[in-house]
């Protein structure tokens, strides 16, 4: 079987992967609804270890190793690429939260609500999140793709299925677009990342320190009021309202994808 999984196209290859790992949310979500401490925590724990069961059958099944994909426990470089990942994506979020406070106007006030005991549990939520979300796109199916196609097609090709996987049932087709230019963004972002690196731990620290802030730092009023701080006033509803929230992000990102394709001179990826 696994002779004959490597000479399917690669594009079948990705689809099969992939496909297996929208059956995985469902099967995480069936068995952590058995339990009586449901919740995303526990969601998001089982589908990180059934990804990474099924993500290392596909592997065998193509002959290849966890090295290959840049997923590995790592060494000393390794866990500062994390690090600094993880501190550039914090100072991504402040920044364009920052921008946007001051287009906005909104005003930020100490969330008397936020439970500190939830830190921790809100830490192991968003990094298993992010690093399903890194190993599922950027691991296997784009090495693959950057072997066969080249960058900028497995780019494009991967941010427009990751942007239609944030996509929410009942989206108008402009809210569609945006969310596919916004995370569409972001993924050709992560994938330079590991494509400079040849490793996942940088574009899984830039995912986890910008989704960490944003869940601590809210940039809107939000009637749940889950961060540590919380949102007042500003002019939202207004007809500007998407260039108020996409074009300080969007600035974000290319700044930082510049720096990143100056900064990484040798592509620790070589095809």
């Amino acid at each position: 079987m696994s002779s004959s999984f490597m000479k399917l196209p690669v594009l079948l290859r990705v689809l099969i992967y992939l496909g297996g790992n929208y059956l995985l949310i469902f099967l995480a979500q069936f068995t952590s609804g058995f339990l009586p401490f449901r919740g995303p925590l526990l969601f998001n724990l089982f589908l990180c270890a059934f990804l990474l069961i099924f993500t290392g059958w596909i592997l065998r099944l193509d002959n290849r190793s966890w090295e290959s994909i840049g997923c590995v426990w790592g060494d000393k470089h390794d866990r500062k690429l994390l690090v600094y990942g993880t501190l550039a994506g914090i100072l991504m979020l402040l920044a364009t939260a920052f921008i946007i406070k001051l287009i906005a106007g909104f005003s930020w006030h100490v969330n008397p609500a936020f439970n500190w005991y939830m830190l921790l549990p809100t830490l192991i939520t968003v990094f298993c999140s992010v690093f399903a979300q890194e190993l599922a796109f950027r691991g296997y199916p784009f090495r693959i793709l950057l072997e066969k196609w080249g960058e900028w097609p497995a780019q494009l090709f991967l941010a427009i299925l990751f942007g239609l996987m944030h996509v929410s049932e009942g989206q108008r087709w402009t809210d569609i677009l945006l969310t596919l230019l916004t995370t569409g963004a972001g993924s050709i972002l992560f994938g330079l990342a590991v494509i400079k690196t040849g490793r996942l731990h940088f574009a899984v620290g830039l995912h986890f320190g910008w989704n960490l802030a944003q869940q601590l730092l809210p940039r809107a009023q939000e009637p749940s009021r889950m961060g540590i701080w919380y949102v007042t006033g500003g002019h939202f509803n207004t007809a500007a309202s998407d260039i108020i929230w996409i074009v300080p992000y969007l600035v974000v990102i290319v700044i930082a994808y510049v720096m990143i394709r100056i900064s990484y001179k040798q592509e620790g990826y070589t095809q």
